[in-house]
């Protein structure tokens, strides 16, 4: 019975002979002169033009858009707020990226709402939750 050791170097005879088998048979060809790749260094792309959008959450589940001009607790206005500023930006070739904000003591229901509004309408989306005085750490 074989150890696991006598086991490993035979798979290494078996590999050795099979590269050398390998160089053997196959054909050699000679070039005058080898051309080595040449390297280029491209100019760094600038980046994506993109455009925040702030969407405010509040407790009572008001959503504050527009620089909180907009107060509405209907999600379907702040569907239809954020279609428009996407094809508004994507006029000027803007990407547009939301940022969904909310207060300590915002239901998370609320602010799924505004996430689940920006992944329908294909836009990327964050969150940012304020901390107030009230909450412990």
């Amino acid at each position: 019975m074989m150890s696991s050791g006598s086991t490993v170097i035979r798979y290494i005879d078996i590999c050795m002979n099979l590269l050398f088998g390998f160089i053997c048979f196959s054909e050699l060809s000679q070039h005058d002169k080898i051309e080595l790749a040449t390297t280029v260094e491209l100019k760094p792309a600038p980046p994506d033009a993109e455009m925040v959008v702030f969407v405010g959450v509040q407790a009572n589940g008001v959503y504050l858009l527009d620089g909180e001009k907009i107060r509405t607790p209907d999600p379907d206005i702040v569907e239809r707020y954020l279609l428009a500023r996407k094809s508004e930006l994507a006029q000027k070739k803007y990407k547009m990226r939301v940022r969904v904000r909310a207060n300590y003591d915002t239901p998370v229901r609320f602010v799924m709402r505004a996430v689940d509004l920006c992944d329908r309408i294909d836009v990327a989306r964050s969150v940012d939750v304020r901390i107030g005085k009230k909450v412990k750490m």
